[in-house]
């Protein structure tokens, strides 16, 4: 007897054989039971999901004699009989090869015949996303209203390739990708009975192979049982297909992203030599990167850091799309992860090194700067007002404590250090008292602007924008109100690794956040749980600068890091001469400055 294929053999001979495509076999079993069947039906969905199975099935059961309880044909009858044996009255046709407005014009020209045995004459049409234009215009009247003992059955892969004059003409149902355990347990059933000897884990393989088709899946379990006459392994079925295991994948993702280049080339030329298909190498690695970034994300894993599984992805999906018009595969992937390995490498770890190092170094020096500016005065008078600071130090030492020099990470607490001097005064002497005011850095503004969008990243302003949420749990707080409230204004416009770029509506807001900028600094570390480096942009400059970075995107020189020198808020200092003023201690300062020079007594 003539070899038959699995899929052939084992086609389901019922509706109750056909595999998790419920809700379709329920519409029409029902529309069968209730003697409303459709005169057009449009069957579509992915390959091998049994569209042409239950198109033959259908033709067969609306022509059975007897029909049985759960909607089987008998088998017995003549009418079976006359299908079985290739009736005449059950029309297939391949649009892929028949798809012409002749071919249409012929079968307009036979449908009104009337069927040779069979109660309805049935057509079914596979792949009829084929058909041309003038073929599916020549189709309409006829798929309108054709005759009673008519049927039409399309089938489709490509369904928004079907016109839609065609459409509304039909009864569409869907069919949904079969499940793998579902493709697993046919499998095992097949390979029981067929007598072949096969491993779970090489079945379940095949299984995910198939992308839920399960010809594809009994089509590649007869090539393994013609591969292997002994038990099919796992490692048969990645032989076969040019596939390589999970746990080489994971020894390649480490490779890559500890940058190690010379294991990475080495990998890759026996990936070559095993005769490896690059671009389904690709898919796989990207499918382990997919899924080691929701482990990152949601069992709060660190065995990478999700930024560079996010761009590791990123650079895979262009080199896949190089790889179409390749002249040789290998190079091109070994010349994309090389160039990825790199720049990570020294473009991006090291100059974050690089940039904490710098802000670190600026705040050093900006606070051995700031120290020096608040020093006390003199010494001169503070005896003088010793005896008054102890009547008032016990009405406020509730409401305030020891003063602190203001230190920030890129500028002093200005507004408070301005305040304590200006009210310092000096016992019938006459000096200079310098004040402190802040003046923004426009060319260091310039580097963090080009900076960020060099670095810039999707997903890191996401996760951003995330976190950014809970500023709300910092408005109704009496030491942060104010400047959440101010932030509130803001949004994130761009974010890197080390850098935010807000954007506002109101250039009074922006003043108001430079003037307390340390205040500002220490609320969006509490809010993101990590340092940034801030620049606040007007929407009218921030959408200057990103029409800018279209213009300039793909410039690779444009957009290059460059080193903050200087803080991005100066220090300026001026003097007022010739003021004759008492000199109070910080404390009485504060006193004053909170209660009013009219309600603080000085004994």
């Amino acid at each position: 007897m003539e070899y038959q294929a699995l899929y052939r053999k084992y086609r389901p001979s019922k509706f109750s054989d056909v595999v998790d495509q419920e809700s379709t076999l329920k519409i029409i079993t029902n529309s069968i039971k209730e003697n409303k069947i459709s005169h057009a039906y449009l069957f579509s969905g992915p390959r091998g999901t049994g569209k042409t199975t239950i198109a033959k099935l259908l033709a067969k059961t609306v022509n059975c004699l007897d029909i049985q309880k759960d909607f089987s044909t008998c088998g017995k009858c003549e009418n079976c009989l006359d299908i079985e044996n290739n009736s005449s009255d059950i029309i297939e046709i391949d649009a892929a090869s028949n798809n012409g407005v002749d071919e249409i014009r012929e079968l307009k020209s036979k449908i009104n015949l009337v069927p040779n045995k069979l109660k309805y004459k049935v057509y079914i049409i596979d792949e009829v996303h084929m058909l041309s234009i003038s073929a599916f215009n020549a189709l309409l009247k006829t798929l309108e209203e054709p005759p009673s003992h008519v049927i039409f059955i399309l089938a489709t892969t490509e369904f928004y390739k079907v016109p839609t004059t065609i459409v509304s003409r039909c009864q569409c149902l869907n069919f949904t990708r079969i499940k793998t355990e579902n493709i697993e347990k046919r499998l095992k059933e097949i390979s029981k009975l067929e007598k072949i000897k096969i491993q779970d884990e090489a079945i379940h393989e095949i299984a995910v192979y198939s992308e839920g088709g399960m010809r594809d899946a009994l089509g590649m379990l007869d090539k393994l049982a013609s591969y292997s006459l002994k038990e099919i392994t796992k490692e048969d079925f990645l032989s076969i297909n040019g596939l390589i295991s999970k746990s080489d994948i994971d020894k390649f993702i480490d490779e890559i992203l500890n940058y190690k280049m010379t294991d990475v080339i080495n990998t890759l030329n026996e990936f070559d030599n095993l005769g490896y298909d690059f671009s389904k190498l690709i898919e796989k690695i990207m499918q382990e990167l997919r899924d080691l970034l929701v482990d990152c994300y949601i069992n709060q894993t660190n065995k990478y850091k999700p930024t560079d599984l996010y761009n590791l992805i990123i650079c895979l999906n262009e080199s896949y799309n190089l790889l179409k018009e390749a002249a040789n595969r290998k190079i091109i992937l070994e010349v994309e992860l090389l160039t990825f390995m790199n720049r990570d490498k020294n473009e991006t770890e090291i100059k974050i090194e690089n940039q904490e190092n710098i802000h670190l170094s600026n705040s050093k020096k900006m606070a051995e700067k700031v120290l020096e500016q608040v020093k006390p005065i003199e010494k001169k008078g503070i005896d003088q007002v010793k005896s008054m600071e102890q009547t008032v130090e016990k009405s406020v030492e509730k409401t305030f404590e020891s003063s602190e020099t203001a230190i920030s990470q890129e500028i002093p607490e200005a507004k408070d250090t301005k305040n304590d001097l200006e009210t310092q005064k000096d016992v019938g002497n006459e000096h200079k008292i310098p004040l402190i005011k802040y003046q923004l850095n426009e060319k260091i503004k310039r580097k963090r602007i080009d900076n960020t969008f060099a670095l810039a990243s999707k997903m890191l302003k996401n996760m951003a924008i995330d976190k950014w949420q809970n500023l709300v749990d910092y408005i109704n707080n009496q030491e942060t109100g104010e400047i959440a409230g101010l932030l509130k204004d803001c949004e994130i416009g761009v974010v890197s690794n080390t850098n935010i770029i807000f954007v506002t509506k109101y250039d009074s807001v922006i003043n108001k956040l430079y003037e307390n900028f340390n205040k500002s600094l220490e609320l969006i570390t509490k809010i993101f749980e990590k340092e940034y480096k801030i620049v606040l942009l007007t929407d009218v400059e921030f959408k200057e600068e990103v029409q800018n970075y279209k213009e300039h995107m793909n410039d690779k020189e444009y957009y290059n890091y460059q080193e903050e020198e200087e803080p991005m808020i100066k220090i300026l200092e001026s003097e007022v001469e010739n003021k004759s003023k008492v000199c109070y201690s910080s404390l009485v300062a504060k006193a004053i400055d909170t209660f009013g020079e009219d309600y603080v007594e000085i004994e």
